[in-house]
């Protein structure tokens, strides 16, 4: 079962003319396939009991843990990619998880530079169920930083929407 809902549509400059990214946002979203991109959502109470969430260094600043599962002509599932994603971020496997929304690329007529599926292709947020601690160098936002730093990534809205709604 799926409690998925589309949160905003908005123009995709990075993606071919007339191209869109929705975003959809739920509590327990079905992973919709093709995936491209994976990301983790890990959660923590700081010590005023406010949720924060974790994010790792990347070129373009601080990021939702990520994977990309189309490199190099190789195609990795959605369901293998996020379990190395979570190798990497935790040490080990073990760790549940369950989609919090994701983004939808809409490219209804890709052009020759746009190597991903379309009409659709899926970067799904997936939220880590434990406590466990990242084993990896990252910083914790709370939701008044995160929106000061963050609010321009493609995946802020489901990360606001799951905080405000589980606090």
């Amino acid at each position: 079962m799926t409690d998925a809902r589309l949160m905003t549509t908005a123009p995709a400059l990075w993606l071919p003319q007339g191209s869109s990214a929705e975003t959809w946002v739920g509590h327990d979203c079905q992973v919709r396939e093709p995936v491209i991109v994976t990301r983790l959502l890990i959660v923590r109470r700081n010590s005023g009991s406010a949720l924060e969430f974790f994010c790792v260094p990347s070129p373009k600043g601080a990021n939702l843990p990520t994977r990309y599962l189309l490199a190099d002509h190789a195609e990795e599932s959605s369901l293998d990619g996020t379990a190395k994603l979570i190798r990497e971020i935790f040490g080990h496997t073990a760790l549940a998880t369950r989609c919090v929304g994701f983004i939808r690329n809409v490219v209804p007529s890709p052009d020759e530079n746009y190597k991903y599926p379309s009409p659709w292709a899926h970067i799904p947020v997936h939220l880590v169920l434990s406590s466990a601690e990242p084993a990896v160098a990252g910083e914790w936002f709370d939701l008044n930083r995160g929106h000061a730093e963050l609010s321009q990534q493609h995946w802020w809205r489901i990360v606001e929407h799951f905080l405000t709604t589980a606090a």
